[in-house]
């Protein structure tokens, strides 16, 4: 039995990240080990659990996506963080990769497409979908 992933979701919207969490449940290789609401919230459990993987929406309240990325990479520098985003904003992708994510999602993503992606990020490909 191999390992599990670790996932933390960092993203406001509640039916959206039980959504994510369900996907990534029904997975063989990856757990849902926690949640979050903003980037805050995401920095504090990410400390406190130590996911192997972060999905962190770009534009959450209090801190966003891309504060929160450089905060935690900044502590925990080998966990991997995936950015989600209903828009393709070059600007915010460039800014995404800077801060230290190892890819940038946007969510009208099909799920197979996602953890193929994500699989990839594990193992260090960058995981951007094809449309940007």
């Amino acid at each position: 039995m191999m390992n599990k992933v670790r996932v933390l979701l960092a993203d406001d919207h509640h039916l959206f990240r039980e959504g994510l969490a369900n996907i990534m449940n029904s997975q063989v290789d990856f757990e849902t080990v926690g949640e979050a609401k903003d980037g805050l919230e995401a920095l504090i459990k990410a400390r406190e659990l130590k996911p192997d993987l972060i999905l962190m929406d770009v534009g959450m309240p209090v801190c966003d996506g891309l504060e929160a990325t450089q905060l935690i990479k900044q502590e925990l520098p080998d966990v991997i963080i995936v950015m989600l985003t209903v828009r393709d904003e070059d600007d915010k992708l460039f800014e995404a990769i800077r801060n230290g994510a190892q890819g940038y999602l946007l969510k009208s993503i099909r799920r197979e497409d996602m953890l193929a992606l994500l699989r990839g990020a594990m193992q260090g490909d960058a995981a951007i979908t094809p449309a940007l």
